[in-house]
This record gives structure tokens, C-alpha cells and sequence, in this order.
């Protein structure tokens, strides 16, 4: 029957369509498996990048916390060397120059940390954004070629 058909469209001038409404539909439909398929194993890859933005979130959110810590223990430190160096007549000028360093530190860790979090939160963004897009543009190419031969040949 194929071969029948394609005859006849030679020899018509295209008057006879060239593929059947079977045929059509056979291959409009693998179009949409694929394209849905694409989407979905896109959607799979924007959740996977949403686990790792969060994920990153929180060891960034946890660094702050550690920052925070960090800087209490430095002040609390500063308070007890400066009470034993009062005690002591040790040098406070030392003191208060290691208390600096330790806050510096943990402000140094939290910024780190936050940039980095940032960083790959917009990078696993723009990456899901680009896959979606190409999956949905294909399933729509897809819907749209397969809704024209239809109404075509109906």
C-alpha cells in the first residue's frame, strides 16, 4: 500500500498526498513521545539542580551560623584575656589584636561561603531555565506540526 500511494503522488504531482493519515499520525505521535520524554528528563534535572541550590543554601546558611559562633567565642575570648591580663598586667593591645584576627576570620568564612552559595544557585538556575525552554519549545513544535497534518488531511 505504501508503495502504491507514493506512486500515485509521483505521478498526480503531489494531488495524492505522499504519506497516510496513519502514517502521519505514527510519526506525529513518536515526535510527541520525544519531546514529552525531553521534558520530562529536563523537569528530572531542574528538581536535581534545585536539591543542589538548596543544598548549597544551607552549608552557606551554616557558615554564617559557624561565623556567628566564631565571632561570640572571639568576643567572649577578648572579655576573658582581658580580665586575666588586668589580673595578670599583661599587655591588652596583644589581646585585642588576636581578638580582631578570629572575628576577621569568621566574617572572611560567612562571605566566602554566601558568594559561593550564590554563585551556584545562579548557575544551576540558568541551567534549568535553558533546559526547560528547549524541552517545551520542542514539544511545542512537536504539538504543532502534528495538530497541522491532522487538520490537514481531516
Amino acid at each position: 500500500m505504501g508503495i502504491i500511494r507514493k506512486t500515485a503522488s509521483i505521478s498526480t504531482l503531489g494531488l495524492v498526498s505522499f504519506r497516510s493519515k496513519k502514517e502521519l499520525l505514527k510519526r506525529a505521535e513518536k515526535d510527541r513521545n520525544e519531546a514529552q520524554a525531553e521534558l520530562a528528563q529536563a523537569k528530572l534535572a531542574r528538581d536535581v539542580l534545585d536539591e543542589r541550590v538548596s543544598a548549597t543554601e544551607k552549608r552557606a546558611h551554616r557558615a554564617e551560623l559557624q561565623a556567628l559562633q566564631q565571632a561570640k567565642k572571639a568576643e567572649g575570648a577578648k572579655r576573658k584575656h582581658r580580665r586575666r591580663a588586668k589580673k595578670s598586667g599583661m599587655n591588652l593591645d596583644a589581646v585585642e589584636v588576636q581578638a580582631k584576627e578570629l572575628s576577621r576570620r569568621g566574617r572572611k568564612a560567612a562571605a566566602k561561603a554566601a558568594k559561593q552559595a550564590e554563585v551556584t544557585a545562579a548557575k544551576a538556575q540558568r541551567s534549568a531555565r535553558k533546559q526547560g525552554r528547549r524541552a517545551k519549545k520542542k514539544l511545542d513544535e512537536v504539538t504543532e506540526a502534528a495538530t497541522g497534518l491532522v487538520s490537514d488531511r481531516s
